[in-house]
């Protein structure tokens, strides 16, 4: 049996901004500008909360750590 482990919570929350630390925010506002997007936010048993971004081509996928760092092609699987 598949156990959806986001029941109820929204890929992006409404008040996303006020999860993301102020690194996080700067770096997703820069990468922003070379067409990449905030895919979904990682939050669930986490301390701090991982902004999954996806290129503008819709498959590049990268990760943004609590000191805005931007790791490309992590190790995650996504799920449609």
């Amino acid at each position: 049996m598949d156990f959806e482990k986001r029941m109820g919570m929204a890929p992006i929350p409404a008040n996303y901004q006020k999860l993301l630390t102020a690194s996080q925010m700067v770096a997703l506002r820069s990468i922003e500008g070379y067409g990449w997007s905030l895919h979904f936010i990682r939050r669930e048993g986490l301390a701090v909360p991982v902004p999954v971004i996806k290129g503008a081509d819709g498959v590049a996928i990268g990760m943004i750590d609590e000191d805005g760092n931007i790791k490309m092609n992590p190790d995650i699987s996504i799920r449609d």
